[in-house]
């Protein structure tokens, strides 16, 4: 049976998003409270955010990429440092050290998880916006051959009128985001930077492997100035 969605773009179940938006807020009002108190149940919350940071590493569900576009698409250095910190900070309420829980959401609230959170929580699939990206798309069976592009629209529209496309059999799936200040000047300078592995001149598509290309894109972008940085 041929997929409806490409992997990783999956729409999250309702009861599933209300779940993980009541663990989202009842986490971050625990980060921001000063109040040594907390209830121990707090082990739980911390579990179900660290595990939607973790699916975006793994990248190994079927909705994954929307968890990651619910976030506003952090880096990935990012979302390794919030899966480490939480990790610590749970087994720090389980043994019930005060100084520790103390210092780990020091460091967690000195990073952007407040507001990656807030993003997950208010947004709506159904709000259009103007924020630019660039992508990075491939199919399942085919890994290695990356259609990398940019858009000024949500990029899971984008995938869907990809697949929608005549001839497109089994669908492409989203692999990575990156929010960038102008999608077209980066497009360009990831283009060049990826010449080397483009198949045809007229085509948005290269064969290199996903980690090479992650950090090709990421280096580009960062030399560049070229990521967009509200926080």
């Amino acid at each position: 049976m041929i997929p409806k969605y490409g992997f990783g773009s999956a729409p999250m179940k309702s009861k599933a998003l209300e779940k993980n938006k009541e663990a989202l807020m009842q986490v971050h009002q625990f980060l921001i409270d000063k109040k040594i108190c907390y209830d121990i149940s707090i082990i739980n919350e911390i579990s179900i955010v660290k595990g939607l940071f973790n699916r975006i590493i793994k990248q190994d569900q079927w909705d994954w990429f929307t968890v990651n576009m619910y976030f506003d698409y952090p880096r990935i250095p990012e979302i390794a440092c919030y899966v480490n910190l939480l990790s610590k900070l749970r087994t720090a309420i389980k043994e019930n050290h005060e100084k520790d829980i103390i210092k780990i959401k020091e460091k967690l609230l000195f990073t952007n998880i407040c507001i990656y959170i807030s993003n997950f929580i208010k947004y709506d699939v159904h709000i259009e916006s103007e924020d630019e990206y660039v992508y990075v798309l491939s199919r399942r069976e085919d890994k290695d051959l990356l259609k990398i592009g940019m858009t000024k629209r949500n990029i899971l529209k984008r995938v869907q009128e990809i697949n929608s496309a005549t001839g497109i059999v089994y669908p492409i799936s989203p692999r990575a985001a990156f929010r960038v200040t102008d999608c077209k000047l980066a497009e360009k300078l990831i283009h060049n930077e990826l010449s080397d592995y483009r198949l045809r001149n007229d085509r948005e598509f290269f064969l290199i492997h996903f980690q090479d290309a992650y950090k090709i894109i990421d280096k580009c972008l960062s030399i560049n100035n070229l990521y967009y940085y509200k926080y």
